[in-house]
């Protein structure tokens, strides 16, 4: 009976001392991949990996939206280009623990100012950029971006015109979080405006030079202003477009008597229009929608 009694005492015992054993403080952690994204707007999914079980979670996400959450693994959207700190503080009964990572989300703005869409690739994920707009690229706990991006002429049936301009490198988001991926002068863009009795077809760019391309391109004489390609910008250049109804006649340009280089980024001409005022000249530079971004220029052509 003795013995009975003593081991129902120590049953009790071990019970009370457990029951007086203080939860452990949780330790914050958490991680994240890259969601559902588009070119502007990218979702991001974070993880609470944090560990003894906590029971309330507090986040606070520079640069996000929503820019805080108390769930376990919310969903969290960026816009804008930066690079961002996020914060997790958890609890429970035994305490609470936060952890901070600073510029843990990366988003990268890549901007064509160019006269084509672009092809660009981080990550490898490859975004479609139209031209004077943009796309944004996601790094997680990484400012720097690796890139490949590529744009040329085409025709209405995909095939490509001129050269092809391609960009490759590092961007460092700590230097500027917003990037212009321009031509540089060495290239020129043509664009043709026929006013004449025939269709022009072929295209010959730096005609008689080791530079001369030839695109078996067909420009219209509906005196529409008709997109073509990217070229190598010489001096003294010549431009053809052979009529469709013969092999031997043709209309050309010379770069400095019917126009005239201006030797910027991201250049273009259009031919045929030869009466152009002083504003018109000076437009003959694309547009950059974000002149404060940094710039790139291009790798080479091929």
């Amino acid at each position: 009976m003795k013995k009975i009694i003593f081991t129902f005492g120590l049953a009790l015992l071990s019970i009370f001392f457990f029951s007086c054993e203080k939860e452990e403080a949780p330790e914050a952690a958490f991680s994240a991949i890259e969601g559902s994204s588009s070119n502007q707007s990218i979702s991001i999914d974070f993880t609470d990996n944090s560990s003894n079980s906590p029971s309330e979670w507090l986040w606070t996400f520079e640069g996000g939206t929503p820019s805080t959450s108390t769930e376990k693994n919310p969903t969290i959207t960026y816009t804008s280009s930066g690079t961002f700190d996020v914060t997790l503080e958890v609890s429970n009964e035994g305490g609470t623990n936060e952890t901070i990572s600073y510029d843990y989300i990366n988003i990268g703005e890549f901007n064509n100012p160019t006269h084509t869409e672009m092809d660009i690739t981080i990550n490898n994920k490859t975004r479609t950029v139209p031209v004077e707009d943009y796309a944004l690229f996601a790094n997680i706990d990484n400012t720097s971006m690796e890139f490949y991006a590529e744009t040329y002429g085409t025709t209405s049936t995909g095939s490509m015109i001129g050269l092809d301009i391609y960009w490759e490198g590092t961007a460092d988001l700590n230097e500027y979080s917003s990037w212009n991926l321009n031509v540089n002068e060495d290239f020129v863009f043509f664009y043709v405006t026929n006013s004449g009795s025939d269709n022009l077809n072929p295209f010959y760019v730096n005609w008689g030079t080791n530079d001369e391309t030839e695109d078996n391109i067909i420009i219209e004489n509906n005196e529409s202003m008709t997109s073509t390609g990217y070229y190598y910008a010489n001096s003294g250049m010549e431009v053809r477009g052979y009529l469709q109804s013969s092999s031997t006649a043709y209309v050309y340009w010379i770069e400095g008597t019917h126009f005239n280089l201006q030797w910027t980024t991201n250049q273009y001409k259009d031919l045929g229009n030869t009466n152009k005022s002083t504003k018109e000249i000076e437009k003959e530079k694309q547009e950059v929608r974000n002149p404060n971004a940094g710039n790139i220029y291009q790798t080479g052509a091929k």
